[in-house]
């Protein structure tokens, strides 16, 4: 599963969510930014033309293979982030996954839907939840294998403070 294909398939179904940057932001993400283990991606989305920003993070095992990507954005009109996690495909779904943002309480998301390239959870990022990845330098996602085996992925917290800063 490349970052890129899985990038494409997560923006194309943010898309079909309707999700989008908030109409009064002050300041256009730049794209391609880094920030530390955080980058922006902007992208026009085929269906509305409007330009969608996230925030995101690939996370690899030791082949390089991306076996996570989260992203991080806001709906239109709202000043309410959401998260969007991508598992590779043979996850189990009924458990959905675990997410433990720096110092906030984990919580726990079901999967949205499966497409090409993975299996989506998404969620509202609660404001102790942004507090919790700000104060915090490392996350985690649990989720489990088709064999019911419980696997747990770091999460790098480092530059996310500034890169989500930089979606407002």
């Amino acid at each position: 599963m490349s970052s890129g294909s899985i990038l494409r398939s997560v923006l194309i179904f943010i898309s079909l969510a309707s999700f989008a940057l908030s109409s009064n932001v002050q300041a256009k993400p730049e794209h391609g930014k880094k920030f530390k283990d955080w980058s922006v991606v902007c992208e026009k989305m085929p269906s509305s033309g409007e330009e969608l920003c996230n925030i995101f993070q690939n996370v690899t095992n030791d082949k390089k293979k991306v076996v996570l990507q989260v992203a991080i954005g806001y709906r239109p009109g709202s000043s309410e982030a959401q998260a969007l996690f991508t598992l590779p495909l043979g996850v189990l779904l009924q458990p959905g996954i675990e997410f433990k943002g720096g110092t906030a309480e984990a919580v726990r998301i079901p999967f949205s839907v499966c497409v090409k390239n993975g299996c989506v959870a998404i969620v509202k990022l609660e404001p102790a939840v942004i507090k919790g990845m700000k104060a915090g330098d490392k996350g985690s996602v649990k989720f489990a294998a088709a064999q019911k085996q419980i696997i747990e992925i770091p999460v790098s917290l480092n530059g996310f403070t500034a890169a989500f800063k930089s979606l407002k």
